[in-house]
């Protein structure tokens, strides 16, 4: 195990900084008598910034607080724009939650969304010594998601991103001007022009990886998956993913964006959501078929999807009512189905790529990539994610049940 020092993470984050946290955090007069700096994670998470942990240890307390800094490489930095959605995520702490956290405390809600977020202690962001110092959730008890989660831990998740939309449902209702004043200063950052040559040719890989597998199931699953499959392809699916990405229609949310198990935390209090570096404006169904296609067990079938929209629905009745909105005349449960339907696929697009990078092994983000592609300015995104096939059943069965639930429920 490595050991660092707080000015590898950010050369801006400090002794005197940390023993500010650990005061905070201890609610104490405590002074910082040592710290322990470590990676947190395999090679390949995180891949858009450096995560880290602080172990700290006063004279009467010990605690510990979770580190994000920026790629200490800088073509790997440049190649990513990580420096652009680290100011995402410092912005969504510093701005997004306590206009959301306000509007709930306004509106004598009892529930509060930080306490579904970890706990952000300070932030400097200036394009390169950028950090996040936030709340160690392992120190509490919660543990990250696994492929499969429990049914605690889908409902868990269903929660999460119920408050979540809820809340900024309850911002576009009563502040209209402040919301689309954000939106429009927040645009969607992933699936965007700029990157489509250069994410289009991984992307290409990873959609003919799966159409290996789909040919190789088409006599098992029938004819009507195949095509609808072939059919989705053949038709741009980055500019598809734009559209979806990029539409604001009359019941957009603000989204988490990345909605998939690796970032999501869950103990016996419940589900917590990581790494606000995505998000996004769009419709509900966007994170909700993010979360449903990339992650077993949660709705393998079509009457696991009801059931899991209906979880879903009632929790986001819960909120609206703790803030006194009525869900029925903002949101009806049909308009839910139909935003499924019209935005559904984006969760089957996601899939289309996560699914690949997830069984393929990923870079090491602390590595050093200036020589490797010394004659790249921007590295080919195929060369760094470099995926392989599908080898096992049970990897191509991820893909062919995710096909046939889309195919099922109608969002393909």
């Amino acid at each position: 195990m490595v050991h660092l020092r707080l000015s590898d993470i950010s050369k801006e984050l400090t002794n005197e900084e940390l023993d500010k946290f650990f005061k905070l955090k201890t609610n104490s007069q405590d002074s910082v008598v040592n710290y322990q700096v470590m990676r947190v994670g395999p090679a390949g998470e995180g891949l858009l910034s450096a995560v880290y942990r602080i172990n700290v240890k006063g004279e009467k307390y010990n605690t510990s607080f979770v580190a994000k800094g920026l790629i200490l490489d800088l073509k790997l930095r440049k190649t990513l724009s990580c420096e652009m959605y680290f100011q995402r995520e410092v912005v969504f702490f510093s701005k997004l939650l306590p206009i959301l956290t306000d509007l709930q405390k306004s509106l004598n809600a009892k529930e509060c969304l930080q306490n579904y977020i970890p706990f952000c202690y300070h932030s400097y962001c200036d394009g390169r010594n950028d950090f996040l110092v936030i709340e160690d959730m392992s120190e509490s008890g919660y543990t990250s998601l696994p492929y499969a989660p429990t049914d605690f831990e889908k409902d868990g998740t269903l929660k999460v991103l119920a408050h979540l939309h809820a809340v900024s449902m309850a911002l576009r209702i009563k502040n209209p001007k402040l919301f689309y004043k954000l939106a429009n200063e927040l645009p969607e950052c992933y699936y965007i022009d700029k990157r489509k040559t250069w994410y289009g040719k991984w992307l290409q890989r990873a959609i003919d990886n799966d159409k290996a597998v789909v040919s190789e199931f088409k006599n098992k699953i029938g004819n009507v998956y195949y095509e609808k499959f072939m059919q989705l392809i053949n038709n741009d699916v980055y500019e598809q993913l734009q559209n979806i990405s990029s539409t604001w229609g009359d019941n957009t949310v603000l989204n988490h964006g990345d909605c998939w198990y690796a970032n999501l935390m869950s103990s016996k209090k419940g589900v917590v959501a990581l790494d606000f570096q995505l998000y996004r404006f769009a419709s509900p169904a966007v994170d909700l078929t993010n979360f449903m296609m990339t992650s077993a067990n949660v709705s393998p079938h079509a009457d696991d999807y009801n059931n899991t929209l209906n979880v879903y629905y009632s929790y986001l009745r819960y909120f609206m009512e703790d803030m006194n909105l009525n869900v029925d005349n903002a949101f009806p449960r049909h308009a839910l189905d139909a935003e499924m339907h019209k935005y559904g696929k984006f969760g089957f697009f996601i899939a289309l790529s996560s699914i690949p990078l997830i069984i393929s092994e990923r870079c090491d983000v602390m590595q050093s990539f200036e020589e490797k592609f010394n004659n790249h300015e921007i590295i080919p995104l195929e060369e760094l994610w470099v995926l392989r096939p599908f080898k096992t059943d049970e990897e191509k069965m991820r893909l062919i049940n995710a096909l046939r639930l889309s195919v099922d429920v109608g969002l393909i």
